[in-house]
């Protein structure tokens, strides 16, 4: 059985999705935040009585989801097919989205890439700094401008496509609000930015990290191996582990990862559509 997710229900959540701690931690900080019942987007799936799926449709095209009964995705596509705005983005361990994408996808979209990303992992003690660590500071809210231009230029990069274009604003107030949060950290040059990293969501066993960038101008100095050496170290001063992921493709940022002791724990699978309209009928 599909239905909405309230508040009630996020003991219940929360024990499905710590069963994979590591595969679930942007969607167990989202419901450990509390929103449970107070935004939209939420769905569980229900198998004699238990929660057996998890769906969040967020309100940028986003989706996460985690799932154990596999009746559960050909419910949860429909139910994305309906979402306005419609799915975009598409992201997770190998073992959900592969399936939900197969029962999701629809003629009319247009599938501007598909890929598979590895997830690292470094363990607290792990780390291969060899004197490479550099030390980090959290941004402060002064460099909303930078680390905007930054962002989205690493989004046109990596992702190709202009996240900033989509939504200038909403895209400028969630950077705002990660910098009051103190989740951007910098290296500075001169006043200037020259390495940013971004401090995502976390639960007891990880923290996750994300939008590694090095300005052009800054590039081939080796700011990125120790800015990411850095800002691991201290986080697994309060969690036993760092996670990260990156395209399968993209060799220099495997290597930088695996030179300071990540290792590859499994994979993500990631789409990115551009929706069609509507079918008639």
């Amino acid at each position: 059985m599909l239905r909405s997710l309230e508040r009630r229900d996020t003991v219940a959540a929360l024990e499905l999705l710590r069963q994979r701690p590591l595969q679930n931690v942007f969607f167990e900080y989202l419901v450990e935040s509390g929103l449970l019942g107070s935004v939209p987007g939420f769905f569980g799936y229900e198998t004699e009585g238990r929660l057996s799926g998890l769906l969040f449709l967020g309100p940028q095209g986003g989706v996460a989801l985690e799932v154990r009964d596999p009746d559960a995705f050909r419910f949860f596509a429909s139910c994305a097919r309906l979402n306005r705005p419609p799915v975009r983005h598409v992201v997770g361990f190998e073992e959900v989205t592969t399936p939900f994408w197969t029962a999701f996808q629809a003629p009319q979209d247009e599938l501007i890439w598909e890929r598979r990303e590895p997830v690292y992992l470094l363990e607290r003690g792990k780390l291969i700094e060899s004197g490479v660590a550099r030390d980090l500071e959290p941004a402060s809210e002064s460099d909303v401008k930078e680390i905007v231009e930054n962002s989205a230029q690493q989004h046109i990069e990596d992702l190709n496509e202009d996240r900033r274009g989509l939504d200038p604003q909403t895209f400028w107030r969630n950077h705002l609000s990660d910098l009051r949060a103190h989740r951007w950290w910098v290296l500075r040059e001169r006043g200037r930015i020259c390495f940013q990293v971004h401090v995502g969501p976390e639960n007891s066993q990880t923290v996750q990290i994300g939008g590694v960038f090095t300005p052009p101008v800054a590039r081939r100095r080796g700011l990125a191996r120790g800015g990411v050496a850095g800002v691991a170290r201290c986080l697994l001063e309060r969690r036993p582990s760092v996670t990260l992921f990156c395209d399968e493709a993209n060799a220099a940022a495997r290597g930088l990862y695996e030179v300071l002791g990540f290792e590859k724990v499994f994979f993500n699978r990631s789409y990115l559509v551009q929706p069609g309209p509507p079918l008639e009928g």
